[in-house]
């Protein structure tokens, strides 16, 4: 099978609320290019891998705010395909890694497994510093952010008050948690545990901006030159650059130019949605959920599995991809189709 055939099979995978986009796909591939490259193949002072979660993000906002408020999608068909998305792949990675430390005499805590099978990890972690539990979970506070967004936006559709102006609501509570994360830097007496940006009513502001701005982008298409998309992604990624810039415009800044960006994909040269909807690219951005799932084991515990072969970051990184290429062909991809079709 040629890698397009497994492309054009792969993207039927459950179905979709909305027809697939090349280009998106890609996006997708983008962001978990910059995960990995952030967690292996290392570059000093830019923080890639924040941006790929961020890119992430960013696409979420946009898809989510076309399904909810563009096209109404139902709630109860909505969380059917969000759970259909996230549930079994997130469970199956969950019962892997808790078993294996059950079976090397390292069980994990009551305090460790509840919260993170909720989605809660970020405000109730077993450690006052919640990166320094032992099992691979620590990527998980961005599926918090998700899952908590996720509910937030289903539950604006219900307020009738909103309809037709839920964008600027929407840019409106993007901006709150922007306001959030200041009074937490500024007033660290009142700030929640030491890794309050990962908590969702501050890590949500590119979600949330991408959502709101894609119910307005039509307002301003018109206005957009090809140059634009190009200009506003390059200045983004500059303000993940730490040695330059300061962390804090990652959180505040750097969000308005990748939702501008992401939102305005179609306005951008030819070149660069060719780019984006390069055949592998997209591969990596129909696999993602899966690959950044199985990823964070190999990066954790890559100097114990792989410390003293050459090019360690490589083999960690080349593992990523395969594991969670056959854990999205041979597990998420079937499950995921069979519960939307039986729903």
């Amino acid at each position: 099978m040629t890698i397009e055939k497994i492309v054009s099979s792969s993207v039927r995978h459950g179905g979709s609320e909305l027809q697939r986009i090349d280009y998106l796909d890609g996006w997708r591939g983008l962001a978990i290019l910059l995960v990995l490259q952030g967690h292996f193949l290392i570059i000093q002072g830019w923080h890639s891998g924040r941006m790929g979660v961020d890119v992430f993000f960013c696409l979420s906002g946009l898809l989510m705010s076309r399904i909810l408020f563009q096209r109404r999608v139902p709630l109860t068909t909505f969380y059917k395909r969000r759970i259909s998305r996230i549930i079994p792949a997130f469970f199956l990675y969950l019962l892997i890694v808790f078993a294996i430390a059950a079976l090397i005499g390292k069980a994990a805590p009551a305090s460790e497994v509840v919260p993170t099978v909720l989605f809660l990890r970020s405000y109730f972690p077993a450690d006052f510093h919640m990166f320094a539990s032992p099992y691979p979970i620590g990527h998980l506070w961005s599926l918090n952010v998700e899952e908590h967004s996720y509910i937030f936006l289903s539950l604006l559709t219900l307020l009738p008050f909103l309809r037709g102006r839920e964008g600027v609501a929407l840019i409106g509570f993007g901006l709150l948690t922007i306001v959030i994360h200041l009074c937490y830097f500024t007033f660290p007496s009142i700030a929640p545990p030491i890794e309050y940006w990962v908590r969702s009513e501050v890590a949500a502001t590119n979600l949330l901006l991408s959502a709101g701005y894609s119910l307005l982008r039509d307002r301003t298409a018109p206005y957009v030159r090809p140059w634009m998309p190009v200009a506003a992604f390059a200045l983004g990624s500059a303000l993940y650059v730490g040695s330059v810039f300061p962390w804090m415009m990652t959180m505040t800044v750097a969000p308005f130019f990748l939702a501008f960006t992401v939102n305005h994909l179609a306005e951008a040269p030819r070149w660069v949605r060719s780019a984006l909807s390069w055949t592998p690219l997209r591969l990596l951005g129909i696999g993602s959920f899966s690959i950044y799932l199985w990823q964070q084991p190999f990066y954790q515990y890559k100097t114990y599995l792989f410390g003293d072969l050459p090019s360690h970051e490589v083999i960690g990184l080349l593992l990523s991809v395969a594991i969670g290429f056959l854990s999205f062909y041979a597990y998420e991809n079937r499950v995921r189709s069979w519960l939307n079709r039986v729903w």
